[in-house]
């Protein structure tokens, strides 16, 4: 066994005869030397010796995990199950041989027979993770039944009904159980039952994740349309955190489908089941401002209530009525929020999303305004004003992404480009003094400037400017000198090889990329998509083992 896991397999091979000349019927051993054969291309060897031992359906542990190990580097699964099924057999009552016969159905996808295996091993053990088994057996089986009726009227029902077993006889132990029955009542569209289940006394075991409890209350709410316990649960956590954005989304949702609904609060009872209810565009308003009057309160600046304010002005003005409330000019608030958040990496893509609230005439004078505020300094006359500190540097960098994004340099022509590229190459360089003391899996902070440059050059480039495409390349290995674990960086490069035609740089650039896992399949086609045609197919196929790899490995995670 040592020496298969140091992948010496030759000399395993050669001690596994020795002990089975002494000892021929040690099942163990002819298992290891199946495994050596197998690892060393000798599959039918392998095979043949492998079916010698599980003919005589062994019961000892070092066999049977063995024999695992080897049906699973063939691929062959189904053979764990055959081979657990004669050991339960024969050992009807190992707890241990039971869960790995379900762990076997479950590789192969046996929903039923894992169901089957669920309950016989309730029955020798009553413990509450083996019923469940069962129960996931048959969300297994309604998941992938062909006829969604079936799944409906069968295998949903009995999957409830054996939950309700265990909750009428007040057996429910674990969070992961309340979490499958209201999967369950979810999928059968039961969505009163499953709001009744997360707001009773076994919601009280949702505790694992943030808010898992409220959340669950919030989709059931939706789905049931009963909009003011969303508006009025929204609310209520906003108060708790005025920072978190999924509930300013619902909280604006819901205010406007009671206003669409005329929706009025009952004279003399409660407004909702979660309390105060907001249902128009006034209180809408008010609650917002009331938001950031106490985001000055808090010990760490908040985005959330700027950013609803936005969020606001843009649903209102969808609906033709901005202009009645007050909420203020979005270029000026947008204003204010980059003096206050500019330095963080996350303006840019704040803001990205409500720039379509400036009209295109004011974009020139909203990037100058910005600008302005940058403090920068030139160390001549007519040099170019660079930034003092990291902050400044993060602040221009935005205002540079946002100009980008606006298609200020879209309108430039060739020369005012290249003098751009110039300029945010000069920026680029000085910014490299800010990361001297960064790792080599830390990015630069003036990354960003570089790949910028190289976006307007392939912009030139594709315009037909045949020199551009070559400074780009040695733009992005220049960066890429200086903060070598630069994925952008590398992923553009593959890109621009590729389409020169230019293999060789690419596998590397592709490796040292160390995709992982599903990696593989999203981004692996950038080296399979031209592998192939450019003649290199060592590389492809290399590629595509490692694409295949994951999924063989994965395929019942994923499934």
């Amino acid at each position: 066994a040592d020496y298969l896991d140091n992948g010496n397999n030759k000399m395993a091979i050669q001690q596994a005869d020795k002990l089975l000349k002494k000892h021929k019927d040690l099942h163990c051993a002819k298992v290891l030397k199946a495994i050596g054969l197998q690892r060393t291309g000798k599959q039918d060897e392998a095979y043949a010796l492998a079916q010698e031992v599980a003919a005589l359906e062994p019961t000892d542990d070092n066999s049977l995990q063995a024999l695992t190990i080897l049906y699973r580097e063939m691929h062959r699964p189904e053979l764990v199950t055959k081979l657990y099924e004669a050991a339960v057999k024969k050992v009807p009552n190992s707890e241990e041989y039971h869960s790995h016969l379900f762990m076997a159905y479950a590789r192969v996808g046996e929903y039923k027979k894992m169901q089957q295996a669920g309950m016989a091993l309730y029955k020798i053990v009553p413990k509450n993770p083996y019923y469940f088994w069962s129960v996931m057996s048959l969300i297994m089986q309604s998941i992938s039944a062909q006829d969604e009726n079936l799944s409906k009227t069968m295998f949903l029902p009995l999957a409830e009904r054996m939950v309700e077993k265990m909750v009428k006889e007040d057996k429910i132990e674990a969070e992961a159980e309340v979490e499958l029955y209201y999967m369950i009542l979810e999928r059968l569209e039961k969505y009163k039952e499953a709001l009744d289940v997360v707001r009773g006394k076994l919601g009280e075991k949702l505790t694992s994740e943030l808010q898992s409890r409220e959340n669950k209350c919030m989709a059931m709410y939706k789905k049931l349309h009963r909009w003011p316990e969303c508006n009025a649960l929204a609310r209520r956590l906003l108060l708790k955190n005025s920072d978190d954005w999924q509930f300013y989304i619902t909280y604006f949702d819901s205010v406007f489908q009671l206003i669409d609904e005329s929706w009025t609060p009952p004279a003399e009872e409660e407004h909702s089941l979660e309390g105060e209810v907001h249902f128009s565009i006034e209180q809408a308003v008010n609650f917002i401002e009331e938001r950031i009057a106490e985001e000055s309160k808090s010990s760490r600046p908040l985005r959330g209530p700027f950013l609803a304010k936005l969020e606001l002005i843009r649903r209102l003005r969808l609906r033709g009525c901005n202009d009645e409330y007050k909420l203020g000019d979005p270029e000026e608030l947008m204003f204010q929020y980059f003096k206050k958040f500019g330095d963080k990496p996350c303006c840019f893509t704040d803001l990205k999303v409500f720039v379509d609230l400036l009209p295109p005439s004011q974009y020139t004078k909203f990037i100058r305004q910005l600008l302005d505020v940058i403090p920068l300094v030139a160390a001549a006359e007519n040099e170019v004003a660079l930034p003092g500190d990291i902050k400044a540097l993060q602040q221009h960098l935005c205002v540079v992404q946002l100009s980008r994004l606006l298609g200020i340099y879209h309108a430039m022509d060739k020369k005012q480009k290249l003098a751009v590229v110039r300029e945010l190459m000069l920026r680029y360089r000085h910014g490299l003094e800010f990361g001297k003391s960064c790792l080599k899996t830390e990015l630069q902070f003036s990354d960003y400037y570089c790949l910028l440059a190289v976006h307007l050059l392939l912009d030139l480039w594709l315009e037909g400017e045949e020199a551009a495409v070559w400074q780009c390349l040695t733009l992005l290995e220049e960066g890429l000198s200086h903060s070598p674990s630069n994925a952008q960086f590398k992923l553009l490069l593959i890109r621009i090889y590729c389409r020169l035609g230019a293999f060789e740089p690419v596998s590397e650039l592709y490796s040292s990329l160390d995709a992982k896992h599903i990696q593989h399949d999203t981004i692996g086609y950038l080296l399979t998509r031209y592998a192939g045609s450019l003649g290199h197919y060592a590389a492809a196929s290399q590629s595509c083992n490692f694409a295949l790899r994951f999924f063989h490995s994965n395929q019942k995670d994923v499934s």
